[in-house]
């Protein structure tokens, strides 16, 4: 099966990474343009996902098609044997979207990806740098191994393990549940490759169909229960043309000194795990910090005109039995639309919001109101206090908890693959505010400790030259503090990467 992709070379990487916002823009539109029906919500993609856009004959179809899908198959079938980039950043922003964006001064990344001639195996193999500035005004350098991982086909299945960029859902800006705002969190997993429907005639009307379920382990460094446990599964599917629903389940379970066995891991899947605020109220199975939701993404759902509507609910509890539905749901909406233009240009337009308060569309109410508004627990537990976090960042969306963001982004793709991107995104950080307490401290991640306003303006320039690909970024911030003046600055950042073919 995967011989159409890869027959050519010994070093075709089985995964594409969430990090390429112009090859998600162009997939998207292939899709949108009736070329296939591919899952593209559930990242990382499978190579071998794409083997129906990478197949399709567009000869018939506009310039601009033909473009977008000659940069996909140059891309899926030509894979780099090795890769080196640098990013250097001015004040970056700590607020991050679906690209490849630094969140530190200085980063360097090499990595080389492998891959068996009989495509029974592959994987990729990166080192990263970064430095950055501390409080104490000195410089730290880390190194670590993120974005390493090694898979086995098995059938149609990928069986993998590795520390793996992941994003979950139609969001632009964000996703609730899983983003690559933190860093990957070690694990083991499966994917199914090929997104092929059921051939049963029950099943066969939900279309073609993904999988993807990992198991991972957080670090020691954490002062709640070192060692948790990261559950995570999706499920997207298209039972209609343009039509994309997902379903998303993570927990954070087990631990250093809490029950690990199969009965707790049951207990924390079919939602009984969490009893109330009270982390001494100990449930059977032990506590697990769960979150589940669904997402939708829907091309033309009125008329021809090509547009889409896309929304995420995602829920931070469950009532406690086999039939419940997440509840105290965060929320996120968008509406992009797309079309082509003189000399072959292509422009998506796009807006979206997001809320990461609980209960967002009631009346704010007391943290024990469990039906009320709430800013302060959308990534907080009474149990694991670090939160949903990974080294200080969040694992959903950026904003963490009690945020609100508006976004809006115009995309200009040249026909060389040459782009232009403006986003402008204002977010409200952090409404519930903060007391000092150490608890509160530990809740929350860094980038969020402030309670401000924030209206970015960013404006990126995208240019490939054979196997170097350079981007430019210029961006404007207005901060408005809960306390203090309203402050301006200006931010940048430039990213070079070079492949070796």
């Amino acid at each position: 099966m995967l011989t159409a992709l890869t027959s050519t070379t010994a070093h075709a990487h089985p995964y594409i990474n969430p990090d390429d916002r112009l090859l998600r823009a162009d997939l998207q539109y292939l899709v949108d343009s009736g070329v296939a029906e591919v899952p593209l919500t559930t990242w990382p993609l499978p190579r071998e996902q794409l083997r129906p856009l990478v197949e399709a004959d567009v000869s018939d179809q506009p310039a601009a098609v033909q473009a977008a899908h000659n940069r996909v198959v140059s891309r899926i079938t030509q894979p780099s044997r090795a890769e080196l980039t640098a990013r250097v950043a001015s004040d970056p922003d700590p607020r991050t979207y679906f690209s490849d964006v630094p969140i530190h001064e200085q980063e360097l990344e090499a990595a080389v990806n492998l891959g068996s001639s009989s495509e029974r195996w592959g994987g990729r193999i990166q080192a990263n740098a970064h430095r950055h500035d501390r409080d104490d005004a000195s410089t730290k350098t880390e190194t670590y191994l993120d974005g390493s991982y090694a898979a086995v086909r098995l059938g149609n299945w990928l069986v993998h393990g590795g520390a793996q960029d992941r994003w979950w859902g139609p969001g632009s800006e964000g996703s609730l549940i899983l983003t690559d705002n933190a860093r990957p969190v070690p694990s083991v997993g499966f994917d199914r490759v090929a997104a092929e429907p059921f051939d049963l005639p029950v099943l066969r009307w939900l279309g073609p169909w993904n999988l993807t379920t990992f198991l991972g382990e957080l670090d020691g460094d954490r002062k709640d229960a070192p060692y948790a446990k990261l559950f995570g599964m999706r499920v997207a599917f298209r039972p209609y043309s343009g039509l994309e629903i997902g379903l998303s389940r993570t927990a954070q379970w087990g631990g250093e000194g809490r029950p690990e066995d199969l009965n707790s891991f049951w207990r924390m899947f079919t939602g009984q795990s969490n009893i109330g605020d009270d982390p001494d109220n100990e449930p059977e199975g032990g506590h697990a910090n769960q979150f589940a939701g669904w997402d939708l993404r829907w091309a033309s759902p009125l008329g021809t005109a090509p547009y889409a509507i896309y929304m995420q609910l995602i829920g931070i509890d469950e009532a406690g039995n086999y039939l419940s539905w997440p509840y105290q749901n965060m929320g996120l909406a968008g509406i992009e639309t797309w079309w082509a233009g003189a000399g072959g240009n292509r422009y998506r337009w796009h807006f979206e919001a997001a809320d990461t308060a609980t209960n967002f569309w009631r009346e704010e109410g007391p943290s024990s109101d469990r039906s009320a508004r709430n800013y302060n627990n959308a990534y907080t537990h009474s149990f694991y206090e670090d939160g949903y976090r990974y080294h200080d960042r969040v694992q959903g969306h950026s904003m963490d908890s009690g945020g609100q963001m508006f976004s809006t982004g115009l995309q200009l793709v040249e026909p060389k693959g040459y782009y232009w991107e403006l986003l402008v995104r204002y977010t409200q950080q952090n409404r519930g505010g903060r007391d000092d307490t150490d608890r509160d401290v530990k809740r929350r991640a860094p980038a969020v400790m402030e309670q401000a306003d924030f209206l970015v303006i960013d404006i990126t320039r995208g240019l490939h030259y054979g196997p170097l690909t350079i981007e430019l970024n210029l961006g404007a911030e207005q901060k408005a503090p809960a306390e203090g003046e309203r402050e301006l600055e200006m931010r940048g950042w430039t990213r070079v990467s070079w492949d070796l073919f």
